[in-house]
């Protein structure tokens, strides 16, 4: 139980920052960190040996997000929707504001169509999963200055194709 409780103040803060990145909200950046602790704590029998703890909880942490976010912004939307019905707002004018939305989606992932599965999958190391260039140079044979050419060319025909079908 000690070695547990001293993970949980060694990672605590790293973990904050992280998802807090990701969620946007304090609350329940806090939430799901206690979450990820209970759930681990639940299952340490069955756990695996984890070589690096940090990452491990990183990514059992992002992928809590990733599942509960949806949730918590749908949430949100019904409850903007509620307020901005009760406002005096238009039914036509909430419409108009999610497709909007939709649209804006459906342009990044036709952007995100024009890049290589490589150019995608070090996007996604990148800006998704918060590695550095050193980080993703260690998972393939690349250097980390190639990894940071590869992303720059990637930004830019991300946002020569969006340019095109004007957001």
């Amino acid at each position: 139980m000690t070695a547990f409780t001293n993970m949980y103040k060694a990672y605590y803060q790293f973990l904050f920052s992280y998802g807090f990145k990701i969620s946007g909200n304090k609350e329940m950046t806090r939430d799901w960190i206690h979450e990820v602790f209970l759930e681990l704590w639940a299952r340490h029998e069955q756990l695996p040996a984890v070589e690096h703890i940090g990452f491990y909880l990183r990514t059992y942490l992002k992928r809590k997000i990733l599942r509960e976010l949806p949730k918590e912004q749908a949430a949100a939307k019904a409850l903007e929707a509620n307020e901005a019905f009760s406002s005096g707002h238009s039914y036509e004018d909430l419409l108009i504001q999610l497709q909007t939305s939709a649209e804006v989606k459906d342009k990044v992932e036709k952007a995100m169509g024009q890049l290589t599965r490589r150019q995608m999958e070090i996007i996604r190391m990148k800006f998704f999963d918060d590695m550095s260039y050193e980080q993703i140079a260690a998972t393939g044979t690349a250097s980390p200055r190639t990894i940071y050419n590869q992303v720059y060319e990637s930004l830019k025909v991300l946002r020569r194709h969006l340019a095109q079908i004007s957001l």
